[in-house]
């Protein structure tokens, strides 16, 4: 998984969270790259990761880009649509300057959002959040 939103959001605590109780590897604390395949997408460690301690020189299947909200209460929803695009773009880093770089991040970020689903987690920093995003993601709907 992919944990998206802004700076201090908790997207490290998630990742540690998912470290503690479901033994996970935290591939970057700070960028990551994806990847298309054939048959999916991977997500890709990079050499640039900030003030972060993780910086995995790993490529794993991507299984879900998970939109970070910090709240008094436990919840995750899939997003689609507009909303889906829209909360994804903040994320991405687009090569304005470059024209074919441009428009080949478009064309990736086309293809990764009618592939990989996307969902918003409105959490605290629990174990909670941890296995209501488990059951959404890889053990059906919630």
């Amino acid at each position: 998984m992919m944990f998206l939103g802004p700076s201090g959001i908790g997207k490290t605590t998630q990742a540690e969270l998912w470290m503690k109780y479901r033994n996970a590897e935290i591939i970057n604390g700070d960028m990551v790259f994806v990847k298309q395949e054939e048959d999916g997408f991977l997500g890709c460690g990079s050499p640039w990761h900030g003030s972060s301690p993780y910086c995995l020189n790993r490529q794993v299947p991507l299984a879900a880009l998970v939109i970070l909200k910090q709240s008094p209460e436990n919840s995750i929803r899939r997003l689609t649509g507009f909303e889906m695009v829209s909360e994804v773009m903040n994320s991405v880093f687009f090569p304005t300057w470059y024209k074919e770089g441009h428009e080949a991040a478009c064309k990736t970020l086309d293809a990764l959002l009618w592939t990989v689903p996307v969902y918003e987690l409105s959490c605290r920093p629990d174990e909670e959040a941890v296995r209501l995003t488990e059951e959404a993601v890889f053990g059906g709907s919630v």
